[in-house]
């Protein structure tokens, strides 16, 4: 496993965990990869309701300072951040015998670093983390509109539904898939 402070060079992205004292950035950073993206599947007061549930003060510090969660701020060659990975090195995939798993929960990229390639890189580097690690499959979530055709042009298969029950998402944006990528 690599270590807790690690630094990775993977395709000129510098991929480097997040700690406590990264919580501005992080909590920066998530919510500025978000909002551009998906206001649209929430009801009113459900987009602000989402960033506080996932990037607010307290859940992100229980977040960092929890062993079993990784978050990565990816930069670029310059320093600049391109997104954010939060991964889960020992979350099993719900009602799977697949053991050994990697659960990648968010995957998010800097508006500036939309549609570049730049997600499949990213995906590359976290089969090489779960690789490093010793795991021989990586796991998603993801909604049924969403970016399905990303994940399986990076040779992720669906494996499952899912159901996302966050109250204020609207109902037709609730459906999704569980998709997995052996190595």
């Amino acid at each position: 496993m690599p270590p807790s402070s690690a630094i990775l060079y993977m395709q000129q992205i510098q991929l480097r965990r997040a700690t406590l004292l990264d919580l501005k950035t992080v909590q920066h950073t998530g919510i500025e990869t978000y909002k551009p993206y998906y206001p649209h599947i929430w009801k009113p007061g459900g987009l602000n309701w989402y960033l506080e549930h996932c990037f607010g003060d307290k859940v992100l510090a229980t977040d960092l300072e929890n062993p079993n969660i990784h978050y990565y701020l990816p930069h670029d060659i310059n320093q600049q951040v391109i997104g954010l990975l939060k991964l889960h090195p020992e979350y099993p995939i719900p009602d799977s015998a697949v053991t050994n798993v990697l659960y990648l929960e968010k995957i998010y990229l800097m508006p500036a670093f939309y549609k570049q390639g730049i997600g499949q890189r990213l995906l590359q580097c976290v089969e090489q983390m779960a690789q490093a690690w010793g795991k021989s499959t990586i796991w998603l979530q993801v909604m049924q509109q969403g970016p399905v055709g990303a994940y399986e042009k990076a040779g992720y298969h669906i494996i499952g539904v899912t159901r996302f029950e966050f109250d204020f998402l609207k109902e037709d944006m609730r459906s999704g898939w569980v998709m997995a990528k052996t190595l």
